[in-house]
C-alpha cells in the first residue's frame, strides 16, 4: 500500500505519451522509463495511457519499493508490459541499451512512503535512526558519516548541499557533541541539536531550522547529485529521436543541473517549455509537497554533433 501522491501526473503523462501516438500500428515495442518507481503512481498512469505492445521499464534503488511493485502490478509484469528493476537510475544505461526507449521520467524527490517510514530517518518530524539512505544495504548512514567527518567537512556539506547560512555553527555543535560522547543517533535528537545551535531568529523562520541540514545530509549520503549527473550524461542520450524526457526536481541544486544540461545540449534536446512547469494552486492545496516541484520537459532531436 502506498501513500505517495504523484506530482504533476497528467502533465507528465500527456507529454511522454504523445510521441507514442505517432508510431505506426505495426511498430515494434517501445518503452517509457520511470527512473524513480517509488509508489508506482506515475508508472500506473503511464501504463494506462500506453497501448500494447508498448510498456514501462521502472527502476528503484529501494528494494522494498520493487517488491511492493511486483505485488501491485503482477498482471502487467506477467504480460511483459512492465519491467521492474532494482537498480539506481545511474546504472540504467546498460539495461536501456537493449530497448527502444521513447520516453523517460525522473522524479528526483523521495516518496511519501519513505518519509512516513521512521526507520528511514528522513524526517525530523518522526523519531527514527539517523540513517537517511534510500537503499539501506549500501553505503554509510548519516550517523556513520557524522561519526568520523571533520568539522570543516560537515560545514561544507551543509553549506553546499543545504545552502544553510549557519552551516559552521551547526557543524561545530555536531562535532562538539561527538567529542563529548553525545553524537545524536536519532532524527529528533539531531534536529533538537540543530535548533539549539542556530540564532534565535533562525528558529522562528518560515521553515524548520533543521530542514536544510537534513536535506544536505540526505543528498550527501545518497550521492544524489552524482546520481543525477550519471542520469543526464549516460542515460538521457539513449532516448530515441522524437522521444521525450521529463525531470521533476525539488530543490535548486537539482533544477540547476537539469537546466544547464539542456542548455548545453541544444543539439541533442529541445526544451518543450522555456520555463519549468510548477504545480497550480489546486494541486498545492491537495498535496503541499508539490509546492517546491519544478518540471522540465525536453524532446530528443538528433545525434549530438560537435559542441
Amino acid at each position: 500500500m502506498t501513500v505517495h501522491v504523484p506530482i504533476l501526473l497528467q502533465t507528465i503523462v500527456d507529454a511522454l505519451v504523445e510521441p507514442f501516438e505517432k508510431l505506426p500500428e505495426e511498430a515494434a515495442p517501445h518503452w517509457l522509463v520511470d527512473c524513480t518507481f517509488g509508489g508506482g503512481g506515475h508508472t500506473a498512469a503511464l501504463l494506462q495511457a500506453l497501448n500494447a505492445p508498448h510498456g514501462v521499464i521502472a527502476f528503484d534503488q529501494d528494494e522494498g519499493a520493487i517488491e511492493r511493485g511486483l505485488e501491485r502490478f503482477s498482471r502487467e509484469v506477467t504480460e511483459g508490459r512492465l519491467k521492474l528493476i532494482h537498480l539506481p537510475f545511474s546504472q540504467a544505461a546498460e539495461t536501456l541499451s537493449e530497448h527502444k526507449v521513447l520516453g523517460l521520467m525522473a522524479d528526483l524527490g523521495f516518496s511519501s512512503d519513505q518519509i512516513e517510514d521512521p526507520a528511514r530517518g528522513l524526517s525530523f518530524l518522526r523519531e527514527g535512526p539517523l540513517d537517511m539512505r534510500f537503499d539501506s544495504s549500501h553505503g554509510q548512514s548519516a550517523y556513520e558519516y557524522l561519526s568520523h567527518a571533520t568539522e570543516s567537512e560537515v560545514a561544507q556539506v551543509i553549506l553546499e548541499l543545504g545552502e544553510e547560512r549557519f552551516s559552521r555553527k551547526i557543524a561545530s555543535a555536531i562535532v562538539r557533541a561527538r567529542s563529548e560522547g553525545g553524537l545524536p543517533r536519532t532524527t529528533t535528537a539531531l534536529a533538537d541539536l540543530i535548533v539549539r545551535s542556530v540564532p534565535s531568529e533562525a528558529r522562528r523562520g518560515r521553515i524548520h531550522a533543521a530542514t536544510r541540514t537534513f536535506q544536505a545530509l540526505r543528498i550527501y549520503v545518497n550521492r544524489e547529485l552524482e546520481e543525477l549527473d550519471q542520469l543526464l550524461e549516460k542515460v538521457l542520450p539513449q532516448i530515441e529521436i522524437g522521444g521525450r524526457v521529463a525531470v521533476l526536481s525539488f530543490h535548486s541544486l537539482e533544477d540547476r543541473k537539469v537546466k544547464q544540461y539542456f542548455k548545453h545540449r541544444e543539439g541533442l534536446f529541445r526544451q518543450v517549455h522555456k520555463k519549468p512547469i510548477e504545480a497550480d494552486e489546486s494541486e498545492v492545496a491537495l498535496n503541499p509537497r508539490s509546492r517546491s516541484a519544478k518540471l522540465r520537459i525536453a524532446e530528443r532531436k538528433a545525434h549530438e554533433g560537435p559542441r
